[in-house]
């Protein structure tokens, strides 16, 4: 990156955030107001990424490094570090753990390198969950607990174990629903959708692309069925569920 382009960006931040000059949105900003839209600006990115369009991406990617920005600013401006500290924290932290790339260090396999990797980022020796922010979004913190835990041993022998585990949850669910034991639902419910994260990661799929590819085809479906009912002129109040199941199946034909 040529140094004088992102001290123009820095520059530009600097000034919107001039007690003066600057603008008066920005001048009320604090880290706490700011973190929402960073999180915003993640989300669109990835978006982004899903789409394939990249044009918009490097649009996104600039809206994200400017929260970056941003946040660091208001940093510098409470005497805590500034950008360069940054940039210069996340490159030596990165050679660090790289040794394989930037000195001599040699590792059997990828598992080698892993339990390396893990225990360079836990030289405090906490507990392997600990480091897990509690601000996750609770499909990513499950995912990265079950990374962690399978990590030292604590795992299926097969996909097939993690599958059955599935099956399992849902039969307890089912007993909880008869018995309409609402503690007891919400926390096999709670079970049964960790052991279907679990198959995510035993099968190395990310489960929120998983995720996010199922809503997409459900909703062009669902589209499907909208566009047929609006042309068959049915109201939708009065359409029962075998009719809805008629249109679901053809939608699958087409979808």
């Amino acid at each position: 990156m040529k140094k004088n382009l992102i001290n123009n960006l820095l520059y530009v931040m600097q000034r919107l955030r001039d007690p003066h000059y600057g603008c008066p949105w920005d001048k009320k900003q604090t880290l706490e107001t700011i973190i929402p839209y960073t999180i915003e600006e993640v989300y669109e990115v990835a978006e982004q990424v899903y789409n394939k369009d990249y044009l918009q991406l490097k649009d996104e990617l600039g809206d994200l490094l400017f929260q970056v920005v941003y946040l660091t600013q208001i940093a510098k401006e409470k005497k805590k570090f500034d950008f360069d500290s940054v940039v210069e924290t996340i490159t030596e932290k990165m050679i660090m753990r790289h040794p394989h790339v930037f000195s001599n260090k040699k590792f059997k396999n990828m598992n080698e390198f892993k339990n390396w990797w893990e225990k360079s980022k836990n030289k405090k020796n906490k507990g392997i969950l600990d480091d897990i922010p509690h601000t996750y979004p609770a499909m990513l913190k499950s995912n990265k607990i079950q990374k962690k835990v399978s990590g030292v041993g604590f795992d299926y022998i097969s996909n097939s174990q993690a599958i059955d585990k599935i099956i399992e949850e849902a039969r307890e669910l089912k007993k909880e629903i008869q018995n309409k034991n609402k503690k007891k639902i919400k926390e096999e419910l709670g079970d049964l959708l960790f052991s279907c994260l679990d198959v995510s990661r035993k099968l190395k799929l990310n489960p929120e692309v998983i995720l996010s590819n199922a809503n997409k085809k459900f909703t062009k479906r669902w589209k499907f069925i909208e566009k047929e009912v609006k042309k068959q002129k049915m109201d939708f109040k009065k359409i029962d569920l075998n009719k809805f199941n008629k249109l679901w199946n053809l939608s699958k034909k087409i979808n």
